[in-house]
Order: C-alpha cells, then structure tokens, then sequence
C-alpha cells in the first residue's frame, strides 16, 4: 500500500504480456533475492538507512523538535533494523515472527512518547518504502538481473512487510497515545482537585504546565448535578467542547470552571441541549474567580449554592450563590434550625403526619398566595376546605394576619426544608435561575 505502485504495475503488465509459465513453474517461484542481491544490501544497510533518513528530513514538514541530531539518529535506527530484517528474510524465505513485529513496531511507541503526530509518522513510512522498493528490486528488476516473476513474488512478500510492520508501529503508536492521554487526563484531574481545594501554588501552576493544563482565569464557578449517566454524559461532553475545566467534586456533583465572563444562562443552555432526558440537571453558581486563589471559595459558594437550592425548592433549575449564601449560612447550624422549627411549627408538627403534612402545604400556599382563592387553585382544593384549614392553623396558634408571622413562619418552613436531606431533581416549573 505504501510502494510506488506505478513500478509495481507496470512490472506486472510485463509479466501478463510474457509466454504462459507452467503451474510447475508457479510452484518454483519463490520470494527470495539472490544471494549476491542479499549480501550487497546487508553491506549497504548503514548506507541505506542514512539515504532514507535524509529523505525523511528533506521531504517532510517535521516539527522543529524533530530535526535535531538526536532525533534523526533514532529514525535512522529504526531504518537500519527495518531494512535488515527485511533483507533477511527475502533471503530466508521465511514471514515476519512475532518477536520482530514486538521489536519493529516499539518504533510507534517511541514516536508517541515523543509527541511525533501521527501523519507525520505514517508520511515518514511511505516515503521510506519508496527507498526500500527502489534500494532492493526496482534497480535490480531495471537492468535485468531479477526474473519478472521473482520481482512479482518479492514484491508481494515486500508489500506484506511493509503492511505488518506499518500495522505493528500504528497500533502500538495508537495504544500508547491513549495511553499517555489517560495518564494526562488523570494527572489533570488531580491538579484540578488539589486547585478546587484551595491549592494555587507555584508547585501546582508548575504541574499544570507540565500537563499542558492552561489555568487562565478569570472562571465562571459552577456545581452541577445530573441525573442519570446518559445526561451526565451529554453534558460533559458539551461543557469540555467549549473548553470548560471539570472535575468531580463528590458522587454525583462535578465542578465546572468555565473560562472568561460568559453569561449563565447562555452556557447552561448549550450544556443541557439535545439531552435524552428534559430537565435532568441542577446547578448551583459561584462568585467569578477573578484569580487562582479565589477558585475554591467560589466551587465552596456554587456547592453549597446547588445544595442548599435543591433543599429548598428542588423544581427550580439554578441557583445562584447570591440568592441562597444566606440560607447556606443557616445549614452550618442545624440545632438552631430544629429550634426555630419547633418554636414557630411544633403545634403542627405534634400532630399525625397526614394532618399536618396537609396543614403545612396549606400554610405555605397561604404565604405563597394573595388570597384564600389562590391558595385553593394552587392546592388544587376547594376554596372551603382551605377555610377550614386556615381556621385550623389559626386554632394552632399559627398567626397568618400579622406580616412579621408570615415571614417568620416562611422561615420557618425554608429552615424545615434545609433539615431534609437533599431530594432527587424534580421538574422544573420555569426556566429561570434562582437569584
């Protein structure tokens, strides 16, 4: 595949235009060179490599690293074990052995530690299966010393080399740049880990660096859930193609640091577009990370942020740190909380979980709504039965007239909800973001 097949053909026209050989004939054919075609290549192989190596060099757009002395006596090694395995066995009749192909197709490994892309490489090989062609038949088939047969079996036996070796240094290249990849992928991991804790020294920029991690802020700080693995999978791949740094901050809830200033809603639409499930993800917000340093109190702000706002009204699709760093605030003291439940709850609290459960959906209604009739379309309930309730609180001591109650018993309730563990994603009843 990698030969210059007008050579190639042109010898088998030759060969199809002369008198019919005898299946006798056929059988006696074999795809080895002479042993004075042998013994001049195995002389010449340092010759050869050096030939091929300059050809590379002078033919192929290499990267400047790639052109340095060290690295072109390493391409014309691998040419000089290449090329005497292959004189070899023409000479021996023999295919390639496992052990060669684990030998010649180290080469792709080599080649992807340092970085050569893999064009370049493959460009390398079909320019130096040109030399190869030319350096062991196409000279010899010119001037008459190789029969037009055994040029047509050697070329087949070279064209299944150069295959397998090809094959052996592709794959071995593919296999250890995945490799590397997933090295580097882990190694970013763990920076953007030791970064969202609070590391920003010149210890981790300097990691960074080394695995091509281009920390450049200012960061959107954002904290995400989502609720099945298909959508999560959708969303990591949008947030990454847009160059989002992300990591995962604990089962269930990732980081995302979104370069520059871009609007929120903007990059919370193009994460969740196309996803398989409508409205399967959360999000909390941070403060903008102005510098390093400032990127783990905002991941701490977006955290608590997704936490918090999931607690206290699980339809809502976002959660900004502004609207809810109070509420976060109120968490980090759970005993002052259940206090302040009981003191303003305890009477309906005290009652059979249906009845109060009832009357407390009532009284959120009640507080949420401008009349009696709202709160009844709202509960989906007669206008009766949320007289009767009302009245029933109000038998509790539950004080709806005077605004101050209300809003402490509204606290009260946004305390109750911060005790609960935090709830499964609900559907939202907007698309807005909680400010």
């Amino acid at each position: 595949m990698f030969l210059a097949t007008g050579s190639i053909m042109a010898a088998v026209a030759n060969h199809s235009a002369a008198p019919p050989v005898t299946q006798a004939e056929k059988w006696a054919v074999t795809a080895t060179l002479p042993p004075e075609v042998t013994a001049r290549l195995l002389a010449d192989v340092d010759v050869i490599a050096r030939r091929m190596t300059r050809r590379i060099a002078a033919e192929l757009v290499l990267p400047s690293q790639f052109r340095s002395v060290g690295y072109l006596r390493l391409v014309t090694s691998a040419c000089r074990d290449a090329l005497r395995t292959l004189v070899r066995l023409l000479r021996d009749g023999r295919g390639l052995r496992t052990a060669d192909l684990q030998r010649l197709g180290s080469m792709g490994s080599q080649q992807a530690e340092m970085g050569v892309p893999l064009e370049v490489l493959l460009a390398a090989y079909r320019l130096a299966a040109r030399v190869v062609w030319r350096e062991l038949i196409g000279e010899s088939a010119v001037v008459e010393s190789l029969p037009q047969a055994t040029v047509i079996a050697v070329t087949g036996q070279v064209l299944e080399y150069l295959d397998e070796i090809s094959g052996a240094v592709g794959s071995a290249y593919l296999e250890t740049r995945e490799r590397l990849m997933r090295r580097r992928d882990l190694d970013r991991d763990r920076i953007l880990v030791r970064l969202v804790a609070g590391d920003a020294s010149p210890e981790l920029r300097r990691l960074a660096a080394a695995a091509d991690l281009d920390l450049q802020p200012p960061y959107l700080v954002l904290a995400f859930a989502v609720a099945s693995a298909a959508a999560e999978g959708v969303v990591e791949r949008r947030l990454r193609g847009r160059g989002v740094l992300l990591v995962v901050d604990r089962p269930g809830t990732w980081i995302a640091l979104v370069p520059g200033r871009d609007s929120v809603p903007r990059v919370l639409d193009e994460a969740e577009r196309s996803l398989p499930e409508a409205n399967s993800v959360r999000w909390g917000i941070g403060p903008v990370a102005v510098t390093l340093e400032e990127i783990a109190d905002s991941a701490r702000r977006a955290r608590e942020a997704l936490s918090v706002g999931r607690r206290l009204d699980p339809t809502v699709r976002a959660w900004d740190d502004g609207a809810v760093g109070i509420f976060a605030t109120l968490a980090t003291d759970p005993e002052a909380m259940n206090r302040y439940v009981a003191r303003m709850l305890g009477s309906v609290l005290a009652l059979p979980l249906v009845r109060s459960t009832a009357l407390l959906d009532t009284l959120e209604a009640l507080l949420a709504t401008a009349s009696l009739n709202d709160a009844a379309v709202a509960l989906g309930l007669h206008r009766h039965t949320v007289v009767y309730r009302s009245r029933r609180l109000g038998d509790l001591g539950i004080d709806l007239d005077a605004p101050a109650a209300r809003h402490r018993l509204w606290l009260a309730l946004q305390c109750r909800r911060l005790l609960a563990i935090a709830p499964a994603l609900a559907a939202p009843t907007g698309g807005g973001i909680a400010r």
